[in-house]
């Protein structure tokens, strides 16, 4: 009995450390998972500001403005004055 007994706390300190090298190693494998996560997210929040970056400047009058002048859209529109209100009653 004492044989049996003996042999049975041994396996099970044994299952005991294999358990735990396994959880230990599983942490060290998510761990590296959760860095490489991290720096994709810090990869593309960077790549966003920049794009956001440059839709500002693409919706900016100044741009606007230039684009207008390398493509010779020299002509300022007439604005139209609604002296008369038929235009808004639309009848």
């Amino acid at each position: 009995m004492k044989f049996i007994f003996k042999n049975f706390i041994w396996i099970f300190f044994v299952g005991l450390i294999i358990g735990n090298v396994y959880i230990f190693l599983s942490g060290i494998r998510l761990s590296n998972e959760i860095n490489r996560y991290e720096k994709e997210i810090t990869r593309l929040h960077n790549e966003n500001t920049d794009l956001e970056k440059q839709v500002f400047e693409i919706e900016s009058l100044k741009y606007t403005a230039s684009m207008a002048a390398t493509l010779n859209f020299t002509e300022q529109p007439a604005p139209m004055i609604l002296d008369n209100f038929k235009y808004a009653l639309n009848r």
